[in-house]
């Protein structure tokens, strides 16, 4: 029994070892992940704070695209920035206003590739919902430890966002009034 119970533990060894050779590559991590918000604000109003320009009206100092084209700068589809203090390349692959949706692609250095997917619909006259996506590709095994973070820190942005973004609304509507 304990001579099976050895060739069973070796068999197992062996057969593990052969899935992993040492000169395998690592896989790249691909990851979807989103979250939801509510804004209050009609469809299109939601969906233009969504553009490049238009979140500057929420998103504070932290957020400053620099727009390479169009210019003058517009949140329109095709619309090419660089953002951050890497400046990171954006391009606007989708802006559609009265359809509710704003998609970019962006590239961090060469080690991931982002797709950021915006989906607003109404929720009445005065309120839309808005579904975000973020999908990250690894573009070098050195970029799977920095994806998982980056997805663990982007679940806790919805907060951050509807909270920015309503109190933004509120600030100009009360200087509307």
């Amino acid at each position: 029994m304990r001579c099976r119970v050895v060739l069973l533990l070796n068999v197992i060894l062996v057969v593990a070892a052969a899935g992993q050779s040492p000169s395998a590559p690592k896989p790249l991590l691909h990851v979807r992940d989103g979250f939801e918000l509510t804004v209050h604000a009609p469809l299109k109003s939601a969906t233009a704070l969504f553009g490049a320009h238009g979140e500057r009206v929420w998103a504070g100092s932290e957020w400053d695209p620099h727009f390479l084209w169009p210019q003058p700068e517009q949140d329109k589809e095709g619309a090419v920035f660089t953002e951050g203090e890497d400046q990171t390349p954006w391009v606007m692959t989708a802006f559609d206003l009265e359809g509710g949706h704003v998609q970019y692609v962006f590239f961090v250095g060469r080690l991931l590739a982002t797709v950021l997917d915006i989906h607003l619909a109404p929720l009445g006259p005065t309120e839309t919902k808005v579904t975000v996506v973020y999908e990250w590709t690894a573009l070098k095994p050195d970029a799977n430890d920095h994806i998982q973070h980056m997805a663990e820190e982007h679940r806790r942005m919805a907060r951050h966002w509807e909270t920015a973004i309503n109190d933004a609304l509120q600030k100009e509507k009360n200087k509307s009034e």
